[in-house]
């Protein structure tokens, strides 16, 4: 069909060793009388066959990924219908992100054992040279009932020995709920968490004696 589609030259009374070009800065001359020159083309019913080609071949774009192809429902979704619904594309999309994020570190490893000391490329580690895609393309983050239910797990956690923590079975520790908190959108991409807890030691209030208050 896309052979078919594209509209063909054709010559009568021209000279068959002439080369001719086609394009508006090129002119077809002969002497022979009578000559003529067209395009073989489609037209009328023969057009549709090629439009309805090209929608078939949008709606398996669209199946294929190309979601920006597809006709969105004109309907409210909630958040959780829609990571269903893209949570195949978003899968794909991924593996494809880490497989790109391992041909940039090589890449970059390359460039960094060529003004290192290192014997080989293979002997740059992680912490040298390492490039990571995001690969999490979800925009839910936190619910409010989310938030409050990790801080209340967080102060569950007592103010004791870690003997006695594990006896009295607290549930989350403050690094765990920064984590999860970062993974959440909450908090800023490359903020460690002794970054967060000085952060939060700076807010405190002070008390009467001049001490801020602890945990």
């Amino acid at each position: 069909m896309h052979f078919t589609a594209l509209p063909t030259a054709w010559v009568s009374g021209f000279d068959k060793a002439a080369t001719l070009r086609i394009g508006s800065s090129t002119a077809w001359v002969t002497d022979t009388p009578g000559a003529s020159a067209g395009f073989l083309e489609n037209t009328g019913q023969g057009l549709t066959t090629f439009e309805r080609a090209m929608d078939r071949d949008e709606k398996l774009m669209a199946i294929l990924g190309a979601r920006l192809l597809e006709s969105q429902k004109r309907v409210g979704e909630t958040a959780e219908a829609i990571e269903l619904r893209v949570s195949g594309e978003n899968s794909v999309l991924g593996a494809m992100a880490q497989a790109m994020s391992k041909s940039l570190t090589d890449v970059l490893r390359w460039a960094y054992w060529w003004n290192c000391t290192e014997a080989w490329p293979d002997d740059v580690s992680n912490e040298q040279a390492v490039i990571e895609l995001n690969t999490d393309y979800s925009t839910k983050g936190l619910s409010a009932n989310e938030l409050t239910a990790i801080v209340q797990a967080w102060q569950s956690l007592p103010a004791a020995s870690a003997r006695n923590a594990a006896q009295a079975g607290g549930a989350l520790s403050r690094d765990s709920m920064l984590d999860i908190f970062r993974r959440g959108e909450v908090l800023p991409e490359g903020r460690t968490n002794e970054e967060e807890v000085r952060l939060i030691a700076i807010g405190k209030p002070v008390e009467a004696g001049g001490q801020r208050t602890e945990d």
